[in-house]
């Protein structure tokens, strides 16, 4: 047997796509969560870019056993953009995640019109809809008083706060804001996706500010940009595998299963010189702490 699913024993993914959805996944939170028993990882968390997943993330660890499934919600304008009450009630009813807007985020639209990758996501949303654009900052680039509100409910509430597609310089003032109320549960989401923003040295203060990086193997993807995976590796290696977690953000119908990906992602980073330590850091110690379990 060459393929070592031994790296999934205890894993944690905290970021799969999960149907049904606006677009086609790959599976429903039950079927992801079965798999995921399967392999022996420990939990999953599941996304929607514009629902609350939280229900379905209930419904499948209630039904499935040897895992635990989580939800939350993205923030973008169907979910009520930077509305505390959202927030308040996906944390009440058992979310466990936030997402601050990635499709409806001003980064993401202008890095679309750019020409990036996430202009399939970004387009295929909107429906022949008009969208704002929606920044955390104001116009003196101080964090917004909602988003303020809702940073405070993530830590009150003990749930993680994952910037989503905001910028470098917004996830930088949110960083700062999270280290100044002793939240140290903000999650920089898939920061690799765009490194010619978000550097390793952009990426090096958010570390020291707290916040951990989640690295997406789903940005290596034929259609998600191609990133080299020695790319990845760098990143690992000069902001610290401590300050990081391994993530698929798989779930599209053009990838393989998550559980799959998961795999490949671990044994491909050990492949290319990424100890198993480092690897068992930030697939299973880093996102238990994240999600307090």
């Amino acid at each position: 047997m060459f393929t070592d699913y031994s790296f999934l024993e205890g894993a944690i993914d905290l970021h799969i796509h999960v149907g049904p959805d606006y677009t086609v996944r790959y599976g429903d939170s039950v079927t992801l969560a079965q798999q995921a028993a399967a392999a022996g990882m420990r939990a999953i968390i599941i996304k929607g870019h514009l629902n609350s997943t939280v229900a379905a993330a209930e419904a499948a660890t209630r039904v499935v056993e040897g895992v635990n499934v989580y939800g939350g919600i993205s923030l973008n304008e169907p979910t009520g953009s930077f509305n505390p009450r959202t927030v308040m009630a996906t944390a009440r009813s058992g979310g466990k995640m936030v997402w601050l807007p990635t499709v409806d985020a001003e980064y993401a639209l202008n890095k679309a019109k750019q020409g990036h990758w996430i202009k399939h996501y970004v387009n295929g949303s909107l429906f022949g809809f008009e969208r704002k654009g929606l920044n955390i900052l104001d116009d003196n680039k101080a964090v917004k008083a909602d988003v303020l509100e809702i940073l405070k409910i993530c830590k009150d509430y003990d749930v993680i706060l994952g910037t989503g597609h905001i910028s470098p310089g917004e996830s930088l003032a949110l960083a700062k804001a999270a280290k100044d109320i002793g939240y140290d549960k903000l999650e920089v989401t898939h920061p690799n996706a765009w490194l010619e923003d978000f550097t390793i040295d952009v990426m090096k203060e958010l570390a020291s500010l707290g916040a951990t990086m989640t690295l997406s193997y789903g940005v290596c993807s034929p259609h998600n940009g191609r990133q080299d995976p020695a790319e990845i590796v760098q990143v690992i290696k000069e902001v610290g595998a401590r300050h990081c977690a391994l993530i698929t953000d798989y779930g599209q119908v053009t990838s393989p299963s998550p559980v799959e990906g998961f795999r490949v992602f671990c044994q491909l980073m050990s492949s290319l010189g990424v100890s198993r330590d480092e690897i068992n850091l930030m697939t299973k110690e880093n996102p238990a702490r994240l999600l307090s379990i």
